[in-house]
């Protein structure tokens, strides 16, 4: 199963996200619930690169299935509007598909 944590600050401001683990939904290299949580991930951290300044730290560890991301200050406009669309993203995966994905959200 992936579980997606997206952290937030008690203002509800984003602190970040981690995803870790794997769906093992159907054989390897055909899972359709990795592959798109993969997909949502890694483009919002593309986005974050190639449309913002933000400042983070980013972990990835392929065998556990680790892909974090913590923003070194409050996100700004942009920032949050890609938070905002991979947690719509993500979400909408999970409950399609609840049985390999979970999404927490926690406060830090």
């Amino acid at each position: 199963m992936i579980q997606i944590t997206i952290y937030r600050k008690p203002d509800a401001t984003y602190k970040g996200f981690q995803v870790l683990g794997h769906a093992d939904s159907v054989e390897e290299g055909a899972d359709l619930v990795c592959c798109s949580v993969s997909v949502l991930a890694i483009n919002l951290l593309n986005s974050l690169e190639a449309f913002t300044g933000e400042e983070y730290d980013f972990t990835k560890e392929e065998e556990m299935g680790l892909f974090q991301v913590t923003f070194r200050k409050t996100p700004g406009r942009e920032a949050d509007l890609l938070m905002r669309s991979f947690e719509l993203g993500i979400t909408g995966i999970a409950d399609q598909y609840s049985d390999w994905l979970r999404v927490i959200f926690r406060e830090v």
